[in-house]
């Protein structure tokens, strides 16, 4: 009883490690390693050799297979030491828009010696493979596809080694409580607003001043004129030289409201708001966000941007977020 409830034990931590703070080392207690499929195929080779040799008593099979079988044990042993001792110094997310891929940054340090051909993976991504230089943080990335808006929980980190002949695998899971926000994709339009707390708003039809939000009509270039702007259709008429006019709000201060946009479709009217989020804020207005229930004040700057978006992204979603 007492054997089945460490089983029991090991597995459960195996299956669902406990969360580990940073930097972690990777000791023995997490490691684990058996034979890959070409390691099973090579032993099955190796006991018909040895049954061949002991059937004919050759003594040149019996040294082939002996040595042979040496070199695999060899190389388990570099196998499992390519990995043992690894260090996880930190782990940074990106945010990212539904439908790209979430990054995650891993840096490691491998010690006195280098490691080669480590493999890095997170649950539904793409394995990295890549050399760790010794004595220095290497930079690894790892994404995964962020198919949906909300708070991306990819759980465990996998590292893992099949290094120097690919006969055996070791790994370890590592669950560091991973998270990125991912934000809903920006659909693009015209802005839609509410006043804010100056007089310069939306609602009044009135422009603030050159920008880059409206296109508003043609003009003969002027020296200085950023190369954007020029109207290119126009000078393969035979029109000359010409530039855009655009009109925006530069300076204003607005407020993105839920009420303003059309639709019930929920998802798409926050894809809606993200992209006015993003537009406000490149042309750099003082904006807030009222959501059912949210209000984010006035702000802006890079820091506002990025809590509207992760108001929008958490919009109707508990912070336990998703995992996958």
């Amino acid at each position: 009883m007492k054997i089945y409830k460490i089983f029991r034990k090991n597995f459960q931590e195996y299956r669902k490690p406990p969360p580990l703070a940073l930097p972690h080392q990777i000791r023995r207690k997490r490691l684990y390693i058996l034979p890959t499929g070409h390691g099973i195929l090579f032993m099955l080779v190796l006991f018909g050799m040895l049954m061949g040799s002991v059937n004919y008593n050759n003594n040149l099979g019996f040294l082939l297979t002996f040595l042979l079988g040496s070199m695999s044990f060899v190389s388990m042993m570099h196998t499992y030491r390519n990995l043992l001792g690894l260090e996880i110094v930190s782990v940074r997310s990106f945010p990212v828009f539904a439908g790209e891929n979430a990054r995650f940054s891993v840096i490691v340090r491998g010690g006195k010696a280098g490691r080669t051909a480590l493999r890095f993976q997170l649950p539904g991504g793409r394995e990295v493979c890549r050399d760790i230089l010794p004595e220095q943080d290497n930079d690894v990335d790892i994404s995964i596809p962020a198919k949906k808006r909300g708070l991306l929980k990819p759980g465990l980190l996998i590292f893992s080694s099949r290094y120097p002949l690919g006969l055996f695998r070791t790994w370890a899971k590592c669950n560091f409580s991973l998270e990125c926000p991912v934000y809903p994709r920006p659909l693009s339009g015209p802005l839609r607003m509410t006043a804010g707390k100056t007089k310069k708003a939306r609602d009044t039809g009135e422009n603030a001043g050159s920008g880059s939000d409206d296109f508003e009509s043609i003009r003969a270039y002027q020296p200085g004129d950023p190369m954007q702007h020029i109207s290119w259709k126009a000078f393969s008429k035979g029109q000359g030289l010409m530039s855009k006019k655009f009109t925006g709000l530069a300076g204003a201060s607005v407020f993105l409201d839920w009420a303003a946009v059309d639709g019930k479709d929920t998802e798409k009217r926050l894809s809606r708001l993200c992209g006015m989020v993003l537009k406000a804020a490149r042309l750099d207005l003082n904006y807030g966000l009222r959501l059912p229930g949210l209000t984010v004040d006035l702000g802006k700057g890079e820091g506002h941007k990025h809590k509207c978006l992760k108001a929008l992204a958490m919009f109707g979603i508990s912070e336990r977020g998703q995992d996958i």
